[in-house]
């Protein structure tokens, strides 16, 4: 039976008498287009009773409620497929027990697009998907080509200086894809940008216990509860109701076409239901074509996650995962999983700053290349200091956040290089550009998969802030006025990518073992100190260097690439470092350095490497 609310009885008369209810698929949740009719499905304990609520678009008051029959419910699913009325002129709520409520399942929201308010008066919209795809298709950059860059959709745009005529959108993306291209990234990933509650006033923890939102600030970065079903519409230029989907389509189309693969986080509350989860995660693959997800869950939900078949092409991003034999299994040859968590950052922060006893840590960072799930490398990320800040502040500035900086994370393992915070000393920028330089180094010249935080590459400050969840200003936003210094720091970033590109021995598909397990005449990767092949890992060193031979990363014409050896001396002062014969009596040139006294260019048995710099040498052959 379906109840006309009385007020346009006549109005809808039409639409009651062409309409027809069946019994529904309780397996599809939410309201989901099936070629002329919708199939409703709603979770309710059984013996409630539960209604479709249809709104006449651009209308508050209801137009008419259809109820869900005893014959529509099985277990706790309630379900049934409506023909005869056209959808698309309609918004729907689910009512339960007399309750309104906003379906978690809805694959858009009205009343949404003004970013920072939540409003009362939240509608589902009918989504049917039309959008053309164009022969679309998965990338599959596998994860040892993959260079990572990190953002939030309305702040990677939003500042004036970004440039582009769509800021803090989709669109904003998509005109900043000559730039990612340039750049040399394979992947974005995109904090939440799906409808959370940008205001949250009461206590939201995660699954995994990360982050807490205690009181009615703005929720920026979006770590709250939400429809994770929903492209976020604040993050649409369209104003269009709807719009939000087809512009996220068209940015992930967009990006595909330029090489650029897209990632996206999602962030489930404790207590979430596993099978929304593997739904939702399900939905954006399939309707959104995106290559990768971002979640951490429970254990058990991961790895529920990461044995799906579904997701077995996807790349999948979590905290750490577990691989042990009785769960674990790849459905696929090529690997898809990867651990993304702050362990290489801290050790790398550690190292360059000067802490003793970090050798045998950072040595087994940088050759880090598991078999089972791949590493993300980094130097920052949104709950850190940003680069820049990493090597200008020894401590966090979080005043704005308004939590009496209480907030954030203490330990940054940071070093201001001389000076607190911003500085006009030539002797203190000319250092935090050399240490910036040998963090960029650290991530791009390591086994695992190389992160950029957006604004990271061109020296981006939050003003010593590590925590600003809640600030939708300048702090918080990538500002793209680029300084002198900037500008170099870009360069020097597009060519270490560029560098790490040209030379698969820097991305191998499998980890290395120090073994010369092919009889090439060296070990596929082999450790150095003051003397060639004796390392010395001893507490009080600072510096250490790694030989690559070149003969384990042949390419596809059965080439050899060249050998690489790689001088890190993060002490204050130069270090000798002893340098085995180049392979096939070749010889080692100077590839590039960090630190601008570098002044050899021929190399024989020894290297002089200034302090705290990176050096790399590469072997060509004699003329």
């Amino acid at each position: 039976m379906i109840v006309d609310s009385g007020t346009r009885k006549e109005r809808h008369m039409n639409n009651l008498k062409q309409m027809k209810v069946y019994r529904g698929n309780p397996l599809i949740m939410g309201a989901t287009v099936i070629g002329d009719s919708i199939n409703f499905a709603i979770t309710a304990k059984a013996g409630s009773k539960c209604e479709v609520i249809l709104y006449k678009k651009g209308e508050e008051q209801e137009s008419f409620r259809i109820p869900f029959e005893n014959a529509q419910v099985i277990g706790n699913v309630y379900a049934m497929i409506v023909s005869g009325f056209d959808y698309k002129e309609y918004d729907y709520n689910f009512c339960i027990n007399g309750k309104v409520a906003v379906d978690k399942y809805a694959k858009a929201l009205v009343g949404k697009k003004q970013w920072g308010t939540d409003s009362a008066n939240i509608k589902a919209s009918i989504v049917a998907d039309n959008f053309q795809w164009e022969a679309d298709a998965p990338l599959c950059v596998p994860f040892e080509d993959t260079i990572l860059y990190r953002l939030h959709v309305r702040g990677f745009t939003k500042h004036s200086s970004s440039k582009v005529r769509h800021k803090g959108t989709y669109l904003g993306i998509v005109d900043k894809i000559p730039y990612l291209k340039e750049l040399g990234i394979t992947m974005i990933e995109l904090m939440p940008a799906y409808e959370f509650h940008e205001i949250k006033t009461e206590q939201v923890t995660s699954m995994r216990g990360q982050f807490q939102i205690e009181d009615s600030k703005l929720n920026y970065w979006g770590y709250t509860d939400g429809y994770t079903f929903a492209p976020k519409a604040s993050y649409a230029f369209s104003s269009k109701t709807g719009g939000e989907v087809e512009e996220f389509k068209y940015m992930v189309r967009e990006l595909h076409k330029n090489g650029i693969e897209l990632s996206m986080e999602f962030y489930f509350t404790q207590g979430t239901n596993p099978k929304e989860i593997l739904d939702c995660l399900h939905y954006w693959v399939m309707e959104y074509h995106i290559d990768g997800v971002h979640v951490n869950c429970e254990e058990a939900v991961m790895r529920m996650i990461q044995t799906d078949d579904l997701l077995s092409a996807t790349k999948i991003f979590t905290y750490s995962f577990a691989l042990d034999t009785d769960f674990y299994h790849c459905s696929s040859s090529a690997r898809n999983l990867a651990n993304f968590n702050d362990d290489f950052m801290i050790a790398a922060r550690r190292f360059i700053k000067g802490d003793e006893d970090m050798l045998n840590t950072i040595s087994y960072k940088v050759k880090a290349n598991p078999p089972g799930a791949a590493v993300v490398n980094y130097m920052a990320n949104h709950n850190t200091f940003t680069l820049y800040d990493s090597v200008s502040y020894d401590r966090k500035y979080n005043e704005l956040n308004g939590e009496n900086n209480k907030d954030g994370a203490v330990y940054n393992y940071s070093w201001n290089c001389g000076a607190e915070g911003a500085t006009r000393k030539r002797k203190v920028m000319d250092v935090r550009k050399k240490q910036i330089k040998n963090a960029l180094c650290l991530v791009f010249l390591s086994q695992g998969i190389p992160m950029i935080y957006a604004g990271d590459e061109m020296c981006n400050s939050q003003k010593g802030n590590n925590n600003p969840y809640c600030l939708d200003n300048e702090i918080s936003w990538t500002n793209w006025n680029m300084t002198a210094m900037a500008k170099e720091i870009l360069e020097f970033t597009k060519s270490l990518i560029r560098f790490r590109k040209e030379h698969k021995v820097l991305h191998l598909k499998d980890e290395t073992r120090q073994m010369d397990y092919k009889s090439y005449g060296l070990p596929d990767l082999s450790y150095h100190g003051t003397k060639a092949w004796y390392a010395d890992f001893s507490h009080f060193n600072r510096h250490f260097s790694m030989m690559y031979c070149g003969k384990y990363a042949m390419d596809v014409t059965g080439n050899d690439e060249q050998d690489m050896y790689i001088a890190y001396n993060m002490y204050w002062e130069e270090q000798k470092f002893g340098v085995p014969s180049a392979r096939n009596k070749r010889k080692w040139r100077v590839a590039f350095s960090t630190s601008h006294e570098q002044a050899e260019k021929e190399i024989g048995r020894t290297l002089t490497v200034p302090g705290r710099s990176v050096t790399v040498l590469i072997s060509e052959e004699k003329l």
